[in-house]
């Protein structure tokens, strides 16, 4: 068998409590954060962003009322709330499905203890008395760059947490951009738990035919948009891109979704979501966040005909009990996943939450042996309309 991790973390004595753990539900309707919670950041161009975060028990870190301002631009609320809702991992060889954020978590006593070299120049942040959120700030190249004029370069605020489930460590990161683009990541790394004989379900990585079974990771983003001023008015539209018959042409069409739904992402058509303001503009147009997908080659829909892998993404209305994306609680009728949030409920200018999946299969090589190399996945929610020019 390949054995587990056994590197010790160390744990740094005499913090201040800036923080604890929680298990509580999604976010409330007008929330507050505590003291020591609080984030903001100025970057090299004088963009700055605010929010809180705080350690729960199951999705670890989670970052809510995510405020971004421009130089010289208004400052505007992007976000309610975002976490890693699930991670669901199906292995290749049939093998039991696990819900990892649900049956371990990623906080708690999952957190691993950061130290300082791993933020370097930056700003450990506490729960519990566990040094478990790095912010730091990092180059980010050009902003832009543009014939003979001087390039400009900037910076992106980084948050950074990981966690150990199993042999497996997770990392999640966090980038703020200048420009108020926000690319939330995850990284897969730790050593391989499930091997096996047969070469149909995975890779030999040892001299005596040991075979590393191969496994998907499903890992589900929960993004509570609350655009501006009012968390109860934004529109979700969905942009594609038609290509013509005699593939010379595409036409764009916009569509309105107006009741919860699930939805594929489709590289050939080129279609994609956004989440606009009801109210709100730059001065000229409703101000808007767009998803980018990324990494969409490894996308699956699952092994074990699960009717919520059968989406890419999906748009619900805000309940606080819709917490995990899969293995939710069903006390107070709340329901199990994401298929069952997708009711029929009116979304029409409404608190309206988007749940993100991305996927990320892992064919064992021999290099896995005996630890597996940074994987990381993400995808970016990119500002369309925020401001009525380009700001930096």
């Amino acid at each position: 068998m390949i054995t587990s991790i056994k590197k010790a973390f160390p744990v740094v004595a005499g913090f201040i409590l800036l923080g604890s753990f929680h298990s509580a539900e999604a976010r409330p309707g007008n929330p507050s954060c505590p003291a020591g919670q609080t984030i903001q950041s100025t970057l090299s161009s004088g963009s700055s962003w605010s929010m809180c975060w705080e350690a729960r028990d199951k999705e670890g870190v989670v970052l809510s009322d995510i405020r971004y301002q421009a130089p010289g631009q208004a400052r505007r609320r992007v976000m309610g709330e975002i976490s890693l809702s699930q991670i669901q991992r199906n292995y290749d060889d049939g093998s039991p499905v696990r819900f990892l954020v649900t049956s371990s978590g990623l906080g708690g006593n999952n957190f691993i203890n950061l130290t300082s070299s791993e933020c370097s120049g930056g700003q450990l942040r506490y729960a519990a008395g566990k040094p478990v959120l790095c912010e730091s700030k990092k180059d980010a190249g050009y902003i832009y760059k543009y014939g003979t004029q001087t390039a400009v370069s900037g910076q992106d605020l980084s948050l950074m947490s990981a966690s150990q489930i199993g042999n497996y460590s997770y990392t999640v990161e966090w980038i703020f951009k200048e420009n108020g683009t926000i690319q939330p990541k995850v990284g897969l790394s730790g050593s391989l738990d499930q091997t096996g004989s047969n070469a149909s379900f995975g890779w030999p990585i040892q001299q005596n035919g040991q075979v590393g079974v191969g496994f998907v990771d499903n890992y589900y983003w929960r993004m509570d948009f609350d655009l501006g001023s009012s968390n109860s008015n934004d529109v979700i539209e969905q942009i594609t891109s038609t290509l013509s018959a005699d593939r010379t042409r595409r036409s764009k069409s916009i569509t309105r979704i107006n009741t919860e739904s699930g939805r594929n992402f489709s590289p050939e058509v080129k279609r994609f979501w956004r989440v606009r303001d009801g109210s709100e503009t730059n001065g000229f147009a409703p101000i808007s966040y767009e998803l980018v997908m990324l990494n969409y080659d490894h996308q699956s829909v699952g092994s074990n005909n699960e009717s919520w892998m059968n989406r890419d993404i999906y748009l619900t209305k805000y309940n606080a009990c819709e917490r995990f994306a899969a293995d939710n609680s069903t006390v107070n009728g709340c329901g199990w996943g994401v298929n069952s949030y997708t009711n029929g409920e009116s979304i029409a200018s409404g608190d309206v939450v988007l749940w993100n999946r991305i996927s990320y299969h892992h064919l064992p090589r021999d290099e896995d042996d005996n630890v597996i190399g940074m994987r990381w996945n993400s995808f970016k929610l990119l500002p369309r309309d925020w401001h009525a020019v380009n700001p930096l």
